[in-house]
């Protein structure tokens, strides 16, 4: 039996506009993710990018209040997916660009590291405040 290994990728999108608060915008979905990732694999990397990936591809997470979202897929392919975030402008047609904040081998190493860069988010805005 052979056990397929996977890699995490943790990312935050980051849009130009601040109207994700703002209600008349559609929040994103894990499906909007999904297929906007499988679009720029096809149109970066082709039929092999996309025949890579596909069957391991997989949006495990993704919170429309912090726009932070986690990514599964195969460890031998996870360079083509981050790159394929990189390239990322839009998702319906809202400008933005993707951060990967993470890799990992485990979910509980995305959630640690998750939780340190909501700990530093956190202490900036109040350095911030304090100015």
């Amino acid at each position: 039996m052979v056990r397929l290994k996977h890699r995490w990728i943790l990312f935050e999108t980051l849009f130009e506009d601040t109207s994700h608060q703002d209600t008349s915008v559609e929040p994103l979905t894990s499906h909007n993710i999904f297929t906007t990732v499988k679009e720029s694999i096809q149109s970066n990397f082709g039929d092999y990018g996309r025949g890579c990936v596909s069957s391991s591809l997989n949006v495990k997470y993704y919170s429309p209040h912090t726009n932070i979202g986690l990514l599964r897929v195969s460890r031998d392919h996870y360079r083509i997916v981050w790159c394929a975030l990189t390239f990322i402008t839009q998702i319906n047609s809202r400008t933005c660009t993707i951060r990967v904040l993470h890799v990992g081998g485990t979910i509980k190493q995305c959630q640690t590291s998750v939780i340190e860069y909501d700990m530093e988010q956190i202490l900036e805005n109040e350095d911030l405040d304090d100015v």
